[in-house]
Parts: C-alpha cells; structure tokens; sequence
C-alpha cells in the first residue's frame, strides 16, 4: 500500500493526506516551505530541511527534498566537482543575478521589519534560537532535555506567549509540557491552555481541577454505581469524559495547536486518570477500577499503545467499549444483550450503535461505491433521526460524515477537509 503524508504547515494546519506524486505537485504550487514538516502513516514529523532526519526517517523523500526543495534555494548536501569556469561574458551574468538576488533580498527585508514580525524574522536567521533548540529536542523525542531546556527559559517563554505570533509557536510545546505534568502552566490561564474545543470538555483540566472533580462525585458514590448499572445517565464532567469515542479523537490526532497529546481531549483523559489513580482509599472500589479501566482503553485507542493490556470493565461502560470496538454488524448486536438499562442510557448506546455502523462502512475505504454510499446515507439518515429525537447537534463528527456525502463517496476528501484549519479548534 502506497505510504500518504501530512505537511504540518506553519504548527498550525495540516496538508494532505498525500501520495508522493501528490506531495511534489503541492511543492510545485508552494503550498508549503522548507521550514514546514512532514509525517508519513502518522509517524514521525520532521522538517523538510532537516535532511539528516529525513533520510532515517522518509530515505524515499530525502533525494526530492535535497535536489527540488534545498536545491532551489541553493541549497547543497552533496559533493560536488569544481567545474571549469565559463566566459566572462558568463561571470558577468552571474554578477548580475547575486546582485539581483542581494537587492530582492533586502526589499524582503525591510517588507519584514516594516511589518514589525521580529519574532518570526529572528526565528529564521537564527538557528540556535530558544524556539529552535525546543523545537529540535521535541523532535529528537528526548522528554528529560527537552522538559529542561523548556524550564530553563520560562521568563523567555512567558513573554512570548503574551504576543499573538509568540503563542502560536510556543503554546504546542507549552501543551506539552503541561499535560505531561500536572495540566499547568505558570503564567498561562486554563482558557489559553485549552483553545477552543467542540466536545463537551472542562473549561481546566488540570490535575487539580480533577482531583476536586473525583472527590466532589466521591461523595455520592452511589451516582457511580447508577452510572454503570445503567439506571442514571450522568451528565457531570466525569462522567462525560468517560463516554468520548476514542476513535473520533484519534481520527483529528494531532489538532492544530497540539503535538503530544494531539488535543485537549486526550489531555483531559490523561489528567483526568492520573487524578483518579491519586484518590487514595476510594480508587479502590470496584467503579473507580472500571473508570480506570475505561479511561486507559480510551488512551490505548487514541495512542495505539497499550491495547495488548486487560481491561477490568462492565455495566454500561462495557457496552459502550464493545460497542466502539465492534468491527462488524454481529459482534454490535451482543453489545446490549445481556444489558437492562433506563430509557436514556438504552438511546445513549442506540446513538453510538448507529455512529459505529456508519464507521463500519468506511472502514478500510478510500472511496465508496454506489452501492456502499446508498447504505451510508441510509444509515446517516437514521443517525440524524436520532440525533434530533435527543436534541443533539452531533458536532464536527455529524459534518464529516455530511462531508463524506457531499464528497460522492470520497472518504480521503471529506478527511482532508477535517483536517483543514478550522477557527474553533485553532489556539
């Protein structure tokens, strides 16, 4: 199967998904610049001009990068023989063409400096800058140095992220390092820390904010035994962050704005477990072992890590996982069997019976036939039908499955315009 890559374009939009024939012609058009990145089968990211990292990386872009992208800026990694010099008639033209290059050079310039962009003009000439050194530890995927070099410059951090152009660059590395700790950032509020998000999501997701959040629902503990035997559908934070689909956050991973984890999504699920497994005496009970169980099989899904691991789940969070998990029309159909649940929890798990249905019939598509699009608007219809009976808007996920129809069937068009830039999930 032919490899497709995305282009990170200035950490904040995505290209793609591309083939490489796709991914030369979008240079042709310069969509995207030697200071962009790239990451094939949603592995490593690197940018284009690190040639070194892209042969251990992508050895089969290293050759287009060093001949049409480095070599259009002069650029050369390459030996080369002393060629014999030409006319002079020939030396003049290339005199003329340095000094033409020279004078466009300084025009640029001063266009730059007359637009005041100081950040990003120190940024590209020079290298060894705090931005630069944070953005090549994070790549190199060393969390001790990277961490520490982030902590060493916090007053020079701090007062970029007071500048539009400075929170743009830093707040991806600054998430970062947040939700790898506790979920803060000193000097920066939760509201900046979280952007703007679609999903019903905490405005802080702190650890601190959770822990309070866990204690708080502790106290009426028999609320969790109703949870997951089904007889009350909660609605608090906690509650809803245990019914997200892992494969819809995956699916957007990495968001504009984010690098790891790739959304505040997955940085709530994360802080929201470590302040679960902190409760003490109370995270043993046997519902708080199925939340962490939960919580850690909806990380797995969106990580593709550790779903070699048991989960001790059951009640309706059971369901719902099996649910998710179904990879076809008859293991959907044992999912509530041997379930008995109140009217909301019973329309709550029909809604994500209907969704994983509409998933089935793409999954493994790039494009669908006529017969397949019949029977996804069937069902999208029904979905809608639902939707509106419990007075749900369905979200960005309802638009791309509207996307896939307006498409024709064609899943990696409807994809792209997921992943195209949009306001409300910009930092």
């Amino acid at each position: 199967m032919e490899r497709l890559y995305l282009i990170r374009v200035d950490m904040q939009r995505f290209l793609g998904p591309f083939n490489h024939k796709q991914l030369k012609d979008s240079y042709a058009r310069m969509e995207f610049g030697l200071q962009d990145e790239i990451s094939g089968s949603l592995k490593q990211w690197v940018t284009f001009d690190d040639v070194d990292a892209l042969r251990r990386h992508y050895p089969e872009l290293a050759q287009m990068v060093q001949n049409e992208m480095l070599g259009a800026w002069g650029m050369n990694t390459q030996p080369q023989m002393q060629m014999p010099q030409k006319s002079r008639k020939k030396r003049r033209l290339n005199a003329a063409s340095i000094y033409g290059l020279a004078v466009l050079g300084a025009i640029l310039l001063f266009l730059l400096l007359r637009e005041a962009d100081l950040g990003m003009i120190s940024a590209f000439f020079n290298r060894d800058s705090t931005f630069q050194t944070a953005q090549n530890l994070f790549s190199e995927e060393n969390p001790t140095r990277f961490e520490a070099h982030m902590d060493r410059n916090r007053e020079t951090i701090g007062k970029a992220l007071k500048k539009k152009k400075g929170l743009s660059l830093w707040l991806p590395y600054v998430r970062a390092v947040a939700f790898s700790r506790d979920g803060h950032w000193e000097g920066l509020s939760s509201k900046k820390l979280r952007g703007k998000v679609e999903e019903p999501l905490p405005q802080d997701c702190s650890m601190a904010a959770w822990e309070e959040t866990w204690k708080s629902s502790q106290k009426q503990q028999d609320r969790w035994s109703s949870y997951l035997d089904g007889r009350e559908l909660v609605r608090e934070d906690w509650a809803q962050i245990l019914t997200i689909d892992p494969h819809w956050i995956r699916s957007r991973s990495p968001m504009p704005g984010w690098l790891r984890p790739g959304s505040y999504a997955e940085a709530c699920m994360e802080m929201s477990l470590k302040a679960l497994q902190r409760l003490g005496t109370a995270s043993t009970a046997w519902e708080a072992k199925v939340f962490e169980s939960r919580l850690r099989w909806q990380l797995g899904v969106i990580t593709g890590k550790g779903m070699s691991e048991e989960f001790e789940m059951s009640g309706t969070l059971w369901a719902l996982s099996c649910i998710e998990d179904s990879h076809n029309e008859s293991s959907l159909s044992n999912c509530q069997s041997s379930l008995s649940v109140k009217a909301n929890w019973k329309s709550r798990l029909d809604q994500a019976t209907l969704k994983r249905r509409l998933l089935l019939v793409l999954e493994g598509q790039t494009t669908l036939d006529s017969e397949s699009l019949n029977k996804f608007q069937s069902l999208l219809k029904d979905y809608l039908a639902k939707l509106e009976k419990e007075r749900s808007s369905g979200g960005e996920e309802l638009r791309y499955f509207q996307e896939i129809i307006q498409q024709n069937g064609d899943i990696r068009a409807a994809q792209a315009f997921l992943q195209a830039p949009n306001p409300k999930s910009e930092p």
